[in-house]
Parts: C-alpha cells; structure tokens; sequence
C-alpha cells in the first residue's frame, strides 16, 4: 500500500422505495420472456417515484459523518442543468454552502471522484472529503434491451486518512481510455442516451482489460492477481457483463492472450462478438475452477445490483458495500470500474476492519412498493416534462 493510508471511513446509501419488476418492462415493450431475467441477471428496477434524487443524497449523506468536511466531489449522469453540480441544492438543503467538485465520465465517474477524494486528503495534511454519486438511469422505449436494466440510488462516502474501512492503493491504479461511442447522452435527446447496444459490450472488456493491464505495469510484483485478490468489485450495468469480464479475465491469466479474435478485434467490428463470446461462455459453463473462483471471489459483490438495477456511477459501490459486509480484516480487493465513452479504472484496496454493515439489504426489504406499468410510463413521463421545460 502508500506509505501514508488513505481510503473510506463510511458510507451511506439510499435506494427509492419503489421498483418496477424487470419481467413486467420487458413484457410490455415485448423483449423476448427471460431475456431481462435469466439473459441479464436483472430483476428489479428502483425507480425514484416520488423521491428527488437531492432527497436520496440527503439521505445517503445523513448516514456518514460529514461534519468537519470542506471538500466535496460529486459523480453523476443525471443533471437536470448543464451549468452547475445538481449537489448544490441537497447540500442547501442541509445547510453547507461547499463548492462541490464534479466528475464526468458516464459511469466511471464515481471511482474517479474516489481517487481525487484520495489525493485531496493526502495533499491536505489528512482533511477528510466526501464523495458523493447519484443517479437515475432511464432509456427511450425503443431500446427496450437497455430498458430493463434501468435503476436508482444515491451514495456518500467519507474518505481520510488512517480510514476505519478500506484503504486504496491511490498512487498505482491502473486506467485506459479512448474515444468510443457506445452510449452517449446528447442535448436533443436528454434524458435518454443514445445506445449502440452491440458496441457496448466489447468496449467494456475491452477497456477494463487495458486498464488492467496497466495497472500489473505499475504493480509488477502481482503476477498471479486472480491469487492474491480476495475480491474483485467490478462495475456493474448488469451482472452478466462481469460474469462475461471475469470470464475473459480467467482466460488471459490461464492461457495468455487470443492469438486470433480478440476484444480488440470487436470493437473494430461489432458483429464479431457473438463468436467472441463463444469462448467466454466455454469458460463459464464448463471451466470448474473458474466456476468456484467466480463463486468465491465474484459472485458475492453481486448480492444487491439485481433487486436495484442499473443507477451509473452509483452501480460499483452496491458491489463494494456487498463485499464490505463479509470481507475479513487484511484482505485485498480489485476495484474495475468502467464508463461509457470509454474508460476504465483500476483500484487495489485492503480491507481494514471486519464486520462493516450497512443498511441496503432492510432498504430492499422492508420500503418495497411496485410501480404498475402505467406508474411507471407516468413517471418517465413526468422525468421528461420536468427536464424539457
């Protein structure tokens, strides 16, 4: 690690109460039965109802320590105005009148405002800041394949030195990025992106697998990572696409590159991914031990994405508070983050103390109220006129 740790102490988070089940989108926009379900690994969308995603950062702030805060880094995908942080009217709201710095990079902004969180309590003799990220991810109804990995909530994250959670390798991570348009979000269409689905997919591997890369440059003493990382917490849009990632992670690190198709060779051509993913999904379904690594080291940040969906830049953390809840004091986790655009980044962390617990899993349980279809065509409705007028 640094010589000096830096990492998280807290961190708090807000879900909507009311969710839309995947199946019941899916049926209505006529996507093929278990396409969300079983093909994804989506069953649930949150959906900000009636709650203003200012509320939900309230409520995710209200449960960390930010008292003797004066730096605040925000991520989100979901401004209402292109000219200042949507955090100003949630931090008017508690009474703080601090200049939040914000992040943009779809998805990935989120880990990004992590290391700057990093590097400002380091530069700063140890001061604390605050990330927060939050988002609501909506897509128009003729992407209805995007549709149904829509989602909601709201994270704050209290970052210091000497931190009582996890501490971040923030000097050595590993990043990539290169100009791809597999999602972008223009004026003419805001609030909806525009989705090239079929690029979407090898831009993601193809970008973590980068950034990865670097990141063993800059930590050259890791040379059997899928060994020495106890956890991987990978961003999550939908949890088949890291089921996918970490499948072609296995490969690499057993076999070595492709000396054909490669991920590289799909993102030039798209159409080449079906027969990419062939050898992926050979891996996943008849590679034992890759099955009983990604049971033990995958599948447990996994826990929560399914029942929220798919919120941007809050979709990592639901992965790392997963495995915050069960790892043990002294063990490593690889953080992948990716966003669209595209980048990645790559984070080495180590768990300082056992038995954090946060409150999600009674979110889920317990403020459960589903939307009828109508609701929900309502709600988008609403969104629309709200952000257009």
């Amino acid at each position: 690690m640094t010589e000096v740790e830096v990492g998280i102490s807290g961190i708090g988070i807000a879900i909507p109460q009311h969710f839309i089940l995947a199946e019941e989108i899916a049926k209505e926009r006529e996507v093929p039965p278990g396409y969300a379900t079983k093909g994804l690994g989506v069953l649930e969308a949150r959906i900000p109802y009636n709650v203003s995603l200012e509320e939900l950062v309230i409520q995710a702030l209200e449960q960390i320590d930010y008292s003797d805060v004066k730096r605040i880094f925000l991520a989100t995908e979901s401004d209402p105005d292109m000219s200042k942080p949507m955090a100003i009217r949630a931090l008017g709201k508690l009474g703080l009148t601090i200049v939040p710095v914000q992040s943009k990079f779809a998805c990935l902004a989120g880990l990004q405002a992590l290391i700057l969180a990093c590097e400002y309590s380091v530069a700063h003799n140890g001061k604390p800041a605050v990330v927060i990220a939050v988002d609501r991810s909506i897509y128009p109804e003729n992407e209805p394949k995007a549709e149904v990995t829509e989602g909601c909530a709201a994270v704050a994250i209290r970052v210091e030195i000497n931190p009582e959670l996890v501490a971040l390798d923030y000097l050595r991570y590993g990043q990539y990025a290169e100009d791809i348009d597999d999602f972008k979000i223009p004026h003419r269409t805001a609030p909806f992106p525009d989705v090239y689905g079929d690029l979407t997919k090898p831009a993601f591997l193809k970008c973590i697998k980068r950034a990865f890369a670097d990141w063993k440059t800059k930590n050259p003493e890791s040379e059997s990572t899928r060994d020495t990382i106890d956890y991987f917490i990978v961003h999550t849009p939908f949890t088949k696409m890291v089921e996918w990632y970490m499948a072609m992670f296995w490969r690499h690190e057993k076999y070595g590159e492709e000396k054909h198709l490669t991920i590289e060779d799909c993102v030039e051509n798209p159409q080449l991914f079906n027969e990419y993913k062939k050898r992926i999904d050979e891996t996943r379904k008849q590679d034992t031990e890759f099955q009983d690594f990604f049971e033990k080291k995958v599948k447990p940040g996994l826990k929560y994405n399914p029942y929220i969906g798919n919120p941007y830049t809050v979709a990592i953390f639901l992965c790392l508070i997963a495995i915050l809840e069960q790892a043990k004091k002294g063990q490593k986790i690889g953080i992948l983050g990716y966003g669209s655009g595209a980048g990645s980044l790559v984070i080495k962390g180590e768990i300082i103390k056992s038995g954090f617990q946060s409150n999600l899993q009674e979110q889920i349980d317990q403020t459960r109220q589903e939307l009828t279809f109508e609701q929900y065509e309502n709600w988008r409705e609403r969104t629309l006129r709200q952000i257009r007028q």
